[in-house]
């Protein structure tokens, strides 16, 4: 498939560029500053871009036909809004819209849902009053994508680790309490799980809690 991918040069967006080459994928990666993304590949396009502009995102998504958008935007704290990322999304869900890119993969957080605190002592209190304003921001660009009528996907992981891709972790769209012991997930095997919702609509218009 042809792909393009924002956020390519985080921590998870670097995974999901690495894989999607892996797998055979053509993949765009926008940046704003390209000699930070190493990863050389004849499969490869990076283009520089401000996604606060609405017309360079246009500009890009315009010039090919792409079968489907990565959006992997991190915060670069928790603690503090982020409206930059914010307006990045609603300019990525708008170009996504005019050029019918139905499918549109997006990373979010588990805490955004109110029922996470299921998950224990950590997401009941503390993630709450730590990270509220990067939920907020999360619920925001949720919101965002539940109006589009895009193909979207909204995958919500715990707090991520640096771990090895093991493919092994569990994937539902309901929080069940006790299901996973760990309540975390490598970058690796979140890339591996949005890789994989190319091929499916399982999770249609959805948020999906994704967990070791």
């Amino acid at each position: 498939m042809n792909i393009i991918i924002f956020g390519a040069t985080g921590k998870t967006g670097l995974e999901l560029v690495k894989q999607s080459l892996e797998q055979g994928h053509q993949v765009t990666a926008l940046v704003r500053n390209p000699e930070k993304l190493t990863i050389t590949n004849p499969n490869l396009i990076i283009e520089k871009g401000d996604l606060s502009h609405y017309d360079d995102i246009d500009r890009i998504i315009k010039a090919r036909q792409y079968d489907a958008v990565f959006s992997a935007l991190g915060a670069k704290t928790p603690f503090q809004r982020d409206p930059i990322l914010t307006e990045a999304t609603k300019n990525i869900i708008k170009a996504a819209q005019t050029h019918q890119i139905n499918k549109f993969i997006h990373v979010s957080f588990i805490g955004v849902r109110k029922e996470s605190s299921q998950l224990g002592a950590l997401y009941k209190y503390i993630v709450p009053l730590a990270m509220k304003n990067l939920i907020a921001d999360h619920r925001e660009k949720e919101a965002f994508l539940a109006s589009s009528g895009l193909d979207w996907i909204s995958v919500q992981p715990p707090i991520l680790t640096s771990g090895a891709k093991t493919g092994t972790y569990i994937h539902e769209p309901h929080i069940n309490k006790g299901i996973s012991s760990k309540k975390k997930l490598s970058r690796a095997n979140l890339a591996d799980f949005m890789i994989d919702q190319l091929n499916t609509s399982v999770y249609h218009q959805q948020g999906v809690f994704v967990t070791e």
